[in-house]
């Protein structure tokens, strides 16, 4: 099929499930071409740099990139892919596949995805600072509520969250196509907003404005907006009734990993980011190096991002198969890892999914 992808483990458990995750995707023989340049921690040493040159030309040049995980050592790679190949749509499926441990007692039909905008609001680095620095900038503003200058504030720190019409547009019109694209497979059609827009009301505010503004377009989708807060104990309550929630970056971030705690923990929640240069793909859990070169992490959130890159690529087929090889591991409940009651190691899950793929 003549694409090429970069993977990249990072940190941590990053390189194990990425070599699950690239050694099943060489046995599927799609004809990939898959290129491991240096990258991560293991890069420092040699190339005094988690991101060398030649491995972020490549980064812009290929159809995809595979990453396991940042920890204190690649933020540059996550800086890079996200914001400076501009990929603006972060997809967070939280889907249960039965033979899972969740804590719920019947986590059956649980199957949304959280759509969260991914380069703009208080995340990017860069927009903290003192608050001596404002009090010195703008020493006549007063904050509505309480009438304080800066100054009035003593010591301390601020962080500056940014919304933009630009941004949010971009992300409203990618949601709704989304969701319609979904309820064309045979789900609901609903596009859930979350925001605090009661509270600020200018940024959210805006995400909201433009989202309902946006959604008239798409009479044939259910549109409903709940404040982040009641969200969060909603997507607890009503898990089954979700199909696409949608809500800005940091917001997109706490509710998925509450989300996947429902469907198994973050083992089990793959990501795509879309919308730039170059998309990428990785799992939602953290570098976790207590886990480390032990051979234990699940890499079933490693597993299932491959499979948002074949369907993203337009391989939909392939993506299917190998994502019903995981649910056929998990239905059969032979190979569990440690998170899910088992011994099983990283690479025994790995070759189970491979014996499932035939």
């Amino acid at each position: 099929m003549g694409k090429r992808i970069v993977v990249l483990g990072g940190d941590g458990v990053g390189p194990e499930v990425c070599d699950v995750a690239s050694n099943i995707l060489d046995k599927m023989k799609l004809g990939f071409e898959i290129l491991k340049p240096p990258g991560g921690e293991s890069a420092i040493e040699k190339h005094g740099t988690p991101l060398p040159d030649e491995t972020k030309r490549l980064c812009e040049e290929v159809d995809a990139v595979l990453f396991g995980a940042a920890g204190s050592f690649s933020s540059p790679i996550i800086n890079f892919l996200r914001w400076g190949l501009d990929n603006y749509v972060n997809i967070r499926p939280i889907k249960y596949y039965p033979g899972v441990t969740t804590p719920l007692k019947d986590a059956e039909g649980i199957d949304m995805v959280i759509l969260r905008e991914n380069s703009e609001g208080i995340y990017p680095p860069g927009r903290e600072g003192d608050i001596s620095q404002l009090a010195a900038k703008w020493p006549d503003w007063k904050d509505k509520l309480l009438g304080r200058r800066f100054q009035d504030y003593g010591n301390g720190k601020f962080a500056i969250r940014i919304i933009t019409e630009s941004g949010v547009g971009r992300m409203m019109k990618f949601a709704c196509k989304f969701t319609r694209k979904r309820k064309e497979q045979g789900y609901p059609g609903k596009f859930t907003l979350s925001t605090k827009s009661n509270v600020l009301q200018e940024s959210c505010g805006l995400v909201q404005r433009i989202a309902e503004a946006e959604i008239k377009h798409y009479p044939d989708l259910t549109y409903e907006h709940f404040y982040i807060d009641d969200m969060c104990r909603r997507i607890v309550r009503y898990p089954k009734d979700m199909d696409v929630i949608v809500t800005t970056n940091m917001f997109g971030d706490i509710l998925s990993d509450e989300a996947s705690e429902l469907v198994g923990g973050l083992g089990m929640a793959p990501s795509a980011c879309i919308g730039g240069k170059t998309p990428y793909f990785e799992p939602v859990h953290g570098s976790a190096p207590k886990y480390a070169k032990k051979n234990v992490i699940n890499p079933t959130a490693m597993i299932l991002s491959v499979k948002l890159m074949l369907d993203y690529l337009g391989i939909e087929k392939e993506g299917k198969n190998l994502e019903t090889a995981v649910a056929e591991v998990y239905r059969e409940g032979k190979v569990r890892t440690r998170d899910q009651g088992g011994q099983s190691t990283t690479k025994e899950f790995g070759d189970a999914v491979l014996r499932k793929l035939g």
